[in-house]
């Protein structure tokens, strides 16, 4: 790569700059047009000037150029001393700063997380916060961000309420995932359990008790439900074996119902296809 030497700093003005993202491709480009002047070794087309920034054609050009720091009205402030900063000074300083957003946004990124729901949790300091709160109780971070970002963010969108108001706390959110992912409720009725804690709070453990919504999972019982829901659809069951397959997700709905929810739908769905794909 060609080295590139600046014997030079100069200053360039752009104007016509009206918004953040015109700002952004105008110093894009400046850095781009100045560096390209530098290899080419025409360093001398690069003063001291003002330049306007065309949005249409998304590049600067020149407005007028400036002769001298004059030109500008530039001059020291005869009642500011110099104030000279210690690098210990410097250091102490950012030691003590928080983490800021763009740092938030690349410790995320290397949690996996997709960059729509990076944004959405770093952008907004509670929810960033609630969302730490729940990885320190051990959930995990996808799941974490999945329920945040879809029903969490939905129920605080129609109620006009922000993280901080929801009675919901990040403890009982990891309880929630971890009663989901150790097999003791289903997803379904995860959810039915979530907008119960988002309007009023209280235990998951004490919600699953009291409602008796611990998932079924004994082979025998969900088997029972299977015949059941087969027996008394037979004309599905025909048109399913006949290649509608997609019949599959009727039998499916029509034992969660029986079951309240509560059928693991794992193994649901491993005995209902062996039930639908038998010949006798």
């Amino acid at each position: 790569m060609k080295s590139i030497s600046c014997k030079l700093i100069l200053w360039v003005e752009v104007k016509n700059l009206n918004s953040f993202a015109s700002m952004s491709r105008a110093i894009d480009f400046e850095i781009s047009r100045q560096v390209r002047l530098h290899s080419q070794g025409q360093e001398d087309q690069i003063v001291q000037e003002t330049r306007l920034w065309e949005e249409g054609s998304q590049r600067t050009i020149t407005m007028r150029k400036e002769e001298g720091l004059a030109d500008y009205r530039y001059f020291p402030e005869p009642d500011l001393p110099s104030v000279i900063l210690s690098q210990e000074y410097v250091d102490g300083i950012q030691s003590c700063l928080p983490e800021l957003p763009e740092e938030k946004r690349r410790r995320y990124e290397k949690m996996g997380l997709g960059m729509q729901d990076v944004l959405f949790l770093a952008n907004d300091k509670n929810i960033a916060e609630f969302f730490d709160a729940t990885l320190a109780k051990g959930a995990d971070a996808k799941l974490v961000a999945n329920w945040i970002t879809s029903d969490i963010a939905a129920f605080m969108k129609n109620e006009k309420l922000t993280i901080n108001d929801i009675r919901l706390t990040p403890e009982e959110l990891s309880e929630l995932i971890g009663s989901i992912k150790g097999g003791i409720i289903s997803g379904k009725i995860g959810k039915e359990i979530l907008f119960e804690l988002l309007a009023e709070g209280g235990s998951v453990e004490e919600i699953i008790e009291k409602k008796d919504l611990v998932q079924i999972a004994d082979p025998v019982e969900i088997e029972k439900m299977v015949d059941k829901v087969i027996a008394e659809n037979p004309k599905q069951v025909e048109q399913y074996r006949g290649g509608k397959t997609k019949l599959q997700g009727f039998f499916v709905g029509q034992v969660m119902k029986v079951s309240k929810g509560k059928a693991n739908p794992v193994l649901l769905n491993k005995i209902l296809l062996e039930k639908l794909n038998s010949k006798t």
